[in-house]
């Protein structure tokens, strides 16, 4: 069934149902959204766009997407540190039937509560591929985000868990969009570091959520803070062994929402510490940290590896 206006799908699909902001004065119906900020906090703020035939099957169902969408853009908050205070919606729909649009909501309401993340408002257009873009919003206390460019030569590098099992299920997701079950959680259902992000605060140093491939995105701590990031492979968790014809796509393959981040070596019990209170079993030093042009170089039995491809890359010819 066609909806009559936008106004009728804001009512119906998206304005209940979510979790409270104590600090939102205003929220969806109108032109803008109002917070009042805290005192000595800054304002963490990231948006992430997924574009069906690119970022997801174009007939994967919507709620199962939607959810999918909220936990990747979250994960930036978790990489920074931050605690999540909303989020913003821009929906392009391709479909405007009743069950989809409640599916779609659905899934992204309860993603919402399974994230603490409040929807500040919204817009809606109807175009020719369904598209999502959130943009997301976390407070932390001033000068403490986890930012790309403060890692330095003697520091670990730790990873939150293991990397490789969506991309490894990729293939399968694509064959049948609908299944969603165990083996396609790593995709459909990504874990977002948030409580574990924000503990980190006071230990870490730099800090990356693993979306394009571990490769690529530690590359980019390597470049923002001048270093050379060294990285153990045997040591780093994948989905399959060291031996598996697929194992180098765990570290390129992107998908994860593992964290990668830098610490000192003094700092080692109390993240372990961390890991445990937040459940992270495979939580564990990757790697370290050296003087040198910024690069990353990756070992396994003492050979340096070498990559073709280190992760996704955005608008391929």
């Amino acid at each position: 069934m066609a909806r009559s206006s936008e106004f009728d799908l804001i009512r119906d699909c998206f304005s209940t149902g979510y979790p409270a902001a104590s600090d939102l004065l205003l929220g969806i119906g109108d032109d803008c959204s109002l917070i009042t900020p805290p005192a000595d906090m800054e304002l963490a703020q990231s948006i992430d766009t997924q574009v069906a035939g690119v970022h997801f099957p174009a007939d994967a169902p919507p709620g199962l997407i939607a959810g999918r969408a909220l936990r990747c853009a979250t994960s930036d908050l978790a990489a920074m540190g931050a605690v999540p205070q909303g989020f913003h919606l821009a929906l392009t729909l391709n479909n405007s039937e009743d069950w989809f649009l409640r599916d779609l909501a659905a899934g992204l309401r309860l993603t919402a509560n399974t994230l603490n993340m409040p929807l500040l408002g919204g817009d809606t257009t109807y175009g020719e591929h369904l598209t999502i873009t959130i943009a997301v919003q976390g407070w932390l206390p001033r000068g403490l985000g986890l930012r790309r460019d403060a890692a330095r030569p003697g520091q670990d590098i730790w990873l939150t868990g293991k990397v490789g099992g969506a991309a490894l299920i990729l293939d399968d997701v694509l064959r049948d969009p609908t299944r969603d079950d165990q083996d396609t959680a790593p995709y459909y259902h990504p874990r977002v570091h948030l409580s574990f992000g924000h503990l980190l605060l006071s230990l870490a140093t730099a800090a990356i959520d693993i979306s394009d491939g571990l490769i690529q995105d530690t590359r980019h701590i390597a470049n923002a803070s001048g270093v050379v990031m060294n990285l153990d492979a045997e040591k780093i968790p994948t989905a399959v062994n060291g031996e598996h014809p697929r194992w180098h796509e765990c570290l390129t393959g992107g998908d994860d929402y593992q964290l990668l981040f830098t610490a000192p070596a003094d700092a080692r019990e109390r993240i372990e510490a961390c890991a445990l209170t937040a459940g992270l079993r495979e939580c564990r030093i990757v790697g370290n940290v050296t003087a040198g042009d910024a690069d990353v170089c990756v070992h396994k039995n003492n050979e340096l590896l070498v990559f073709s491809k280190e992760g996704y890359t955005h608008f391929r010819s």
